[in-house]
């Protein structure tokens, strides 16, 4: 994980993660504007379709832009053992191709087997791959690196749309598997 994300994201860092949640990237921010990123709590405007479906699906609780502070729903988050993870901190959401990205998370998967390994995983943590992109590039490589660990991978998607209810059912039924 690169700074300035690696210092954003550790400050929510839970003490054991039950649930870590596998993106893409970080999104693109403009040279002119203030970091985009999920764990970057004093952008709470715009761009939050992520934090919202992750709040809805884990806490049954919506997270609505402008109205609620996105330091407290990300600590909300940290008390529930929920932690995000990018494949790549390159934000790579603006390529246009998929196998580009594709092939840019594939040589991001060294650093992301380290960066999970480095991570305080329970003993049975789920992990959950957040978006078609990792699926497809190193869903396969994830599970053979961490299933013998004990840990279960659940392809989930990407939210389509703010509160997303397939994305919450997909997240509740990982949540329930035994």
């Amino acid at each position: 994980m690169k700074s300035p994300y690696k210092e954003l994201a550790i400050r929510f860092l839970p003490d054991e993660i039950r649930y870590l949640l596998v993106g893409e990237s970080p999104p693109f921010t403009p040279p002119d504007k203030e970091l985009r990123y999920f764990y970057n709590y004093k952008n709470s405007r715009g761009g939050q379709i992520l934090l919202s479906s992750v709040s809805y699906a884990f806490l049954n609780r919506k997270f609505c832009v402008g109205r609620d502070d996105k330091e407290e729903y990300l600590r909300r988050l940290q008390k529930n053992q929920i932690f995000l993870l990018d494949a790549t901190y390159d934000p790579i959401n603006q390529i246009k191709h998929k196998k580009l990205r594709r092939s840019k998370i594939k040589r991001a998967y060294p650093q992301l087997k380290k960066d999970i390994n480095a991570l305080p995983l329970q003993e049975n943590a789920k992990i959950l791959l957040i978006h078609s992109n990792v699926i497809r590039a190193v869903g396969q490589k994830l599970r053979e690196d961490f299933d013998n660990h004990g840990y279960r991978l659940y392809d989930i998607g990407f939210p389509s749309y703010y509160n997303d209810e397939n994305f919450k059912e997909k997240v509740r039924a990982a949540m329930n598997d035994q």
